[in-house]
């Protein structure tokens, strides 16, 4: 009986840390594939697939990795813009205040037009007596 050698693709998680050996190419694959009794064509798209595959466990393995590091520093963002518009909103009026403001001010600013309306009479009544 004829043993199955795995494919140049397929490693061993022991052997990876020992040492690394290079990609094989497409070529390497395809010859390998047609070694086993495959047709060009078939062991073509025996080869894509296994890229495929590869790929497929590749981006899948990124995507569980990437938010266990970046969750930290996407909750200490969210935290300090939070911060950030929570003080914002502590420093400006609330409505009520802002219209108290406003009503304050009108007044203020009528009593300064007053005020400034009494100097100018003041200031240009002719003496006559």
């Amino acid at each position: 009986m004829e043993q199955e050698q795995a494919p140049p693709e397929a490693s061993n998680p022991i052997n990876d840390k020992k040492k690394s050996r290079p990609m094989p190419t497409p070529g390497e694959m395809v010859s390998y594939y047609e070694k086993q009794g495959m047709g060009n064509q078939e062991a073509s798209l025996r080869v894509i697939e296994d890229l495929q595959g590869a790929l497929v466990r590749s981006v899948a393995a990124n995507r569980r990795r990437k938010p266990v590091d970046s969750t930290g520093a996407k909750l200490d963002a969210l935290n300090s813009r939070l911060i950030h518009l929570e003080m914002k909103l502590d420093s400006k009026p609330s409505y009520p205040q802002a219209l108290a403001l406003g009503a304050a001010s009108a007044g203020i600013w009528s009593g300064v037009v007053q005020i400034w309306n009494a100097i100018r009479r003041a200031t240009s009544s002719s003496p006559s007596s």
